[in-house]
């Protein structure tokens, strides 16, 4: 494969389940979000990682709710409201006075900006692929449902952030990684040719939507939560530079 090939194409990466270990990272998360809060703020550290732990549980269950019912509104909107209910929710169930709602912004980004590049939860051979990926002349972006913010902090922690473009979360494009939508407005932002995309995923239903505006897409079985369901996959982040190399001459 020419550097001529390789620099045609994009290679879009999702996050959770293919580049990191969304059990691993989440453990990683509950116990520094206490040594976050606690010395900062007061509280017993571990009461902290309850109210982080209670709180996305309860969110995760109604934004499924409102996306199986097509009620989502729109992700700039949500994510603001998000910063407020999860501060709030934080503090109230630690019993330590809530800060003012102008703060809430601040407070969320600093804890982003602390964790995130100290997790330690990317799956065997992913660093490599990714560099080796950058090596032969792709553009890498993410397509992730992280904020960008959040995919920064993990990508440098990982010591790849040099090899992307771009990190695509719902917040660059004002839409849930709920449809199609997510990935037409992206392509467009970057005037791309849906045939020159690679989509990287784990969940059937992301690559359904990306194949459904002409892109090519890559299913990560890493987990064994889906088992393969598209031609082309990968078993361990090892094979996708060989898998990609397959797809572009197809």
């Amino acid at each position: 494969m020419t550097r001529n090939d390789s620099s045609n194409f994009v290679i879009f990466f999702d996050d959770g389940g293919v580049m990191n270990d969304n059990i691993l990272r989440g453990i990683q998360w509950q116990k520094m979000i206490g040594d976050f809060f606690s010395p900062k703020y007061g509280g017993e550290s571990h009461k902290w990682s309850e109210a982080n732990f209670e709180f996305i549980n309860e969110i995760m269950a109604e934004y499924t709710t409102a996306a199986e019912n097509e009620e989502l509104i729109e992700y700039n909107d949500y994510h603001s409201d998000f910063i407020l209910r999860w501060v709030t929710s934080m503090f109230e169930y630690v019993g330590v006075k809530v800060p003012p709602e102008e703060m809430h912004n601040k407070i969320y980004f600093e804890v982003v900006e602390a964790i995130t590049p100290n997790v330690k939860a990317s799956f065997p051979g992913v660093v490599e692929a990714i560099k080796n990926l950058h090596r032969q002349g792709f553009r890498l972006f993410t397509s992730s449902g992280e904020h960008s913010v959040e995919l920064k902090g993990y990508l440098r922690g990982m010591r790849v952030k040099y090899c992307f473009e771009n990190f695509y979360g719902p917040d660059l494009v004002n839409t849930h990684k709920s449809n199609e939508v997510f990935y037409d407005r992206i392509f467009k932002e970057n005037n791309l040719d849906p045939r020159r995309a690679i989509v990287i995923d784990d969940k059937p239903i992301f690559l359904e939507f990306a194949e459904k505006i002409g892109a090519n897409v890559v299913q990560a079985c890493l987990t064994g939560e889906f088992e393969p369901s598209y031609r082309y996959y990968v078993k361990h982040m090892n094979e996708l530079p060989e898998v990609i190399e397959k797809l572009v001459k197809k």
